[in-house]
């Protein structure tokens, strides 16, 4: 990440005028800084070397008196400015990164995990609020000040200025060195922080099995130990903070030291005046300190700075506009599938073929690829080798060149962990289909062995909620139901009768032969015998070693 990147400018319209008035702010503080300096020479000069009395330099200690006030009322603006811009920016960033999830249609969710994106979205924007209030006004600050004094002072000194020229150069230099350790080390912690985000919502989801079967103690010993290694990164990119802001302020008061003694050996020898050595001796300070401001505040926006990798890797990928209309579909087919994981074993889906009016089954051990092969076929997952071709009006094209959106519409889809918005279980089953009545929703419930009057409240009984009443059964019962009401040409159900009787599980083979029978392509992801036994088509997938 650059200091400032240009790309800031293309996603944020407000960082632009936010720009420019940091950069007048800067300007005008510059000016004011050599105007006092100059003012207050003055006055020390005539005080100390001319003997002039406080009643006759009334005027000039008046004018030193209100830039004193206008410096700090300038600072006290570029702080709102920068805190008001910081908000706005920031809000523009989110939306920014929503709507190009929204057009993505859940691939950024799938790629980068729901935990990790929403850590994004939340924690790591927040984090840039440090990076827009603070760093980035005393960069532009650390631009037009040190040039602008540093020019000043060689003008009047041209050996002060040459020593400013070669000892200037040694605090930019180690905080860039310091900045790359602090930069990898804050990016650690950043994927550690979403590696426990992302770990604390599996264990949320599955606590109850963890509970059923003894197990949650021993993720809780996991949880503890990816939470202490996030402490240790975060404890290590402090210690750099610290150790670098040590480092970068010896430098600079050393940078000082060097220039005021040189200036009191040449007033010593006679070879400068009084009041030059002291102007240079007042502003020499103002050319170091905005630099090692800027190092300072770089650490404290450190979080904010790493995060932007992730945001701009989000907001650049190429979003697919358009592609083939499909206009139904007649039978799926595909070659041998690919998907390399980072990390983990490499998933090898067998080439298979889905025709209309049947049930065709998935069969595999765990983590074989059965739910990876669904999220090809919704456009989640782009296989690394292999390619699915979809056949309508008598011709085929490949996935990749079909328009997602319209593709999805065709797609009713139950995945393996149904996930519910609050609201109540008749507004839930409208998702799929709006203009549903009350009776066609209790049919649809009771088609999947769900009678309404056996939930608390029927179909007013609420969900989404952590409080929410029905048992696991149900809740997959709900979602099944769901995407039966949507009607779509191709089904696709993952391990849709788990946690369900065993009288339901054979209801819902029925209910899914019947559909089939009806020309609906139904795909089915399972581990149940039953299931796999009534489909008419299965495709085998083996556990890679």
């Amino acid at each position: 990440m650059k200091p400032l990147d240009p790309r800031l400018l293309r996603y944020s319209h407000s960082s632009r005028g936010f720009i420019f008035t940091l950069v007048v702010i800067a300007s005008v503080v510059a000016i004011f800084t050599i105007t006092q300096a100059y003012i207050l020479v003055d006055l020390i000069s005539k005080f100390f070397q001319f003997k002039r009395t406080f009643d006759s330099l009334s005027t000039e200690i008046i004018f030193l008196i209100l830039l004193f006030i206008a410096r700090a009322v300038l600072a006290y603006l570029n702080d709102q400015v920068s805190s008001r811009a910081s908000s706005k920016i920031r809000s523009e960033l989110r939306t920014h990164i929503i709507s190009k999830s929204l057009q993505n249609v859940g691939v950024d969710s799938h790629e980068l995990g729901t935990a990790e994106l929403a850590v994004l979205l939340s924690k790591g924007i927040n984090n840039l609020d440090a990076y827009f209030s603070k760093f980035l006004p005393q960069l532009f600050i650390a631009l037009m000040v040190p040039a602008t004094v540093g020019i000043t002072i060689a003008i009047r000194d041209w050996k002060s200025g040459l020593i400013i020229l070669f000892t200037i150069p040694l605090i930019p230099i180690f905080g860039i060195l310091i900045g790359k350790f602090t930069a990898s080390a804050t990016q650690k912690k950043l994927q550690t922080l979403g590696v426990l985000s992302g770990y604390f919502l599996d264990l949320l989801n599955g606590l109850t099995s963890l509970k059923v079967y003894g197990r949650e103690k021993v993720q809780s010993k996991k949880l503890r130990e990816v939470g202490e290694k996030f402490r240790s990164e975060t404890m290590q990119v402090l210690r750099i903070s610290f150790l670098s802001s040590l480092a970068l302020e010896l430098i600079a008061t050393l940078s000082v030291a060097f220039l005021a003694v040189t200036i009191g050996l040449r007033l010593v020898n006679g070879s400068m005046s009084f009041a030059v050595g002291l102007f240079v001796l007042v502003l020499a300070p103002e050319v170091y300190w905005p630099i090692r401001q800027v190092s300072v505040y770089f650490h404290a926006a450190s979080d904010g700075v790493a995060a932007f990798n992730q945001l701009f890797s989000v907001l650049e990928k190429p979003t697919k506009i358009g592609g083939i209309p499909p206009l139904g579909i007649s039978d799926i087919t595909w070659t041998k599938l690919i998907v390399k994981y980072p990390g983990r074993t490499t998933v090898v889906i067998p080439a298979g073929r889905i025709d209309l009016a049947e049930v065709h089954t998935l069969v595999g051990p765990s983590g074989s690829g059965k739910s990876t092969f669904a999220a090809i076929l919704l456009g989640f997952l782009i296989a690394d080798e292999g390619q699915v071709t979809i056949s309508f009006e008598g011709q085929s094209h490949q996935l990749s060149d079909i328009d997602l959106n319209l593709w999805r519409r065709l797609i009713s889809w139950m995945p393996q962990e149904p996930k519910f918005p609050l609201g109540s279980v008749a507004e839930i089953l409208r998702h799929a289909n709006p203009d549903a009545t009350n009776d066609e929703l209790s049919r649809a419930l009771i088609n999947v062995d769900l009678n309404p009057v056996d939930l608390p409240e029927g179909l007013e009984t609420r969900l989404g909620t952590i409080r929410q009443k029905l048992s696991i059964g149900q809740l997959r019962k709900i979602a099944l139901a769901r995407a039966l009401l949507k009607k779509a040409p191709l089904l696709i159900l993952d391990e849709p009768t788990a946690s369900v009787d065993d009288i339901s599980e054979l209801r819902i083979a029925d209910l899914l032969a019947s559909l089939a029978a009806q020309g609906t392509m139904v795909l089915v992801i399972s581990h149940r015998e039953l299931l796999i036994n009534a489909s008419s088509r299965k495709t085998q997938i083996e556990a890679m070693q």
